[in-house]
């Protein structure tokens, strides 16, 4: 077994090599700017929106973004690439200086009742059909790298809220009103032989029922997630998955996870029974998890009831996860107890908790605090049960009965974040937990 120093030592050299490496490095091919039309997307004339070029787009483009508000191709809030591409926000509006959480913060987002609106994902890239294991064994190249960095997706005003407060969304839809998109904010998935960044990203206001950041690589993928922000989101923060079914450890994605934030996760409904982790892990992957902060969520710290193996857990902190800090299969451990009883993990050094100190407004705070969390297994117990047939079935099948009498709403549920909330928490402590500005 590694040193754990060494390995704490090893991992913050190759996150710092990876933040300094500046965006401006990149010789951008295309450019997209709040002021701009046409779908040239050239430096003199660039396009309006990124969704407006996403067929144009060719395998290796490197995307240049201004700060500004985007709300995809015809308002439709949905943006999805089928090649290997880099995309970069945070530009100036001259494209000669980038800074993507002060001056220039690119905002991808949606419309509300847009007569074009789309539920899929705010971002999504799939390069499964670029990279095939075919293509592979007939000696076609299927390298390829996918970057997204330095972006901020909003599904605040794509979401359907019945009043002006935000307070609560409405996952189904109206004559009058389009639905809440049952979707995540980035979904990345790939095919073999890929590398994927994802960096300084924040995702909010998203509700999904899995991932509100969603990665599906392909065989042996190698995969860095640092500096990046899931808060206030249904499902799960970070689901960290795989698009291949594979047997050979050789073949399993590699995630590299450092200096996030996953807070405010919320379960999929008041009454549900899934979502609220911040980090979901699936089976068949290696993951190491380092200096995050994973904290406020109503589940889990990592949700590891798949049992993804030999994890790594160093320095992060785990704060108020309403069931427990960290799941695997079906055992709850605490943050104490980890490296003694989780049988998944081949190593973990560090990890702590402490007073977290955000500078949220008491506005989101009441909110938020106002919401009800409602204990199936408890709340059903007192259920006066219906006797029929549908029940009968559910029995059989050990689904849950169905009773009458029980209210299972609550008034608040994902309450909509500002975007002054949400960089709010997008800061580290210590210079070693959470992340860093670029």
């Amino acid at each position: 077994m590694h040193h754990p120093t060494v390995r704490r030592l090893a991992l913050a050299l190759a996150t710092l090599l990876l933040a300094g490496a500046p965006a401006l490095a990149q010789a951008c091919t295309k450019y997209v700017s709040e002021q701009g039309s046409g779908r040239v997307a050239s430096l003199e004339r660039p396009a309006r929106d990124l969704g407006n070029i996403v067929t144009d787009l060719e395998p290796g483009d490197v995307v240049c973004i201004t700060g500004g508000t985007f709300t995809g191709r015809a308002d439709n809030g949905a943006d999805h690439i089928t090649v290997p591409v880099e995309i970069y926000g945070g530009f100036a509006p001259d494209f000669a200086s980038r800074d993507p959480w002060g001056a220039h913060v690119t905002v991808l987002t949606g419309v509300h009742n847009a007569q074009n609106f789309t539920t899929d994902p705010r971002l999504m890239i799939d390069t499964s059909g670029f990279a095939t294991r075919l293509m592979q064994a007939r000696g076609e190249d299927t390298v390829h790298t996918v970057v997204v960095d330095g972006v901020v997706i909003d599904h605040g005003p794509r979401n359907y809220y019945p009043d002006d407060e935000g307070s609560r969304i409405i996952r189904q839809g109206t004559p009058q009103h389009t639905p809440t998109p049952e979707s995540g904010g980035l979904v990345i998935r790939t095919g073999v032989d890929s590398t994927i960044v994802v960096r300084h990203v924040i995702v909010t206001n998203t509700a999904p029922t899995q991932g509100a950041f969603a990665f599906y690589p392909g065989a042996a993928a190698d995969v860095t997630i640092e500096h990046s922000v899931a808060v206030n989101n249904t499902g799960a923060g970070f689901h960290l998955a795989t698009a291949i079914a594979a047997d050979d450890p050789n073949d399993f994605p590699r995630y590299r996870f450092a200096h996030n934030a996953a807070l405010f996760t919320q379960k999929h409904s008041p009454f549900g029974s899934f979502g609220g982790s911040a980090i979901l892990l699936e089976g068949r992957i290696t993951v190491e998890v380092a200096n995050n902060i994973l904290a406020f969520n109503d589940a889990f710290g990592i949700d590891n009831a798949r049992r993804a193996s030999d994890l790594v857990l160093l320095d992060n902190v785990f704060v108020a996860n309403a069931q427990g800090d960290y799941q695997e299969f079906d055992t709850i451990i605490d943050l104490d107890n980890i490296a003694d009883w989780a049988l998944e993990v081949y190593d973990a050094w560090g990890n702590t908790r402490f007073d977290l100190e955000y500078a949220i407004s008491p506005a989101w705070g009441a909110l938020y605090g106002a919401r009800t969390l409602i204990d199936r297994n408890a709340a059903e117990a007192e259920v006066e049960v219906v006797e029929s047939w549908a029940n009968t079935v559910r029995g059989f099948f050990g689904w849950n009965l169905q009773g009458t009498d029980l209210d299972v709403d609550s008034d608040v549920w994902l309450p909509r974040m500002s975007l002054a909330d949400a960089f709010a928490v997008a800061i580290g402590f210590d210079g070693t937990y959470g992340p860093v500005a670029p």
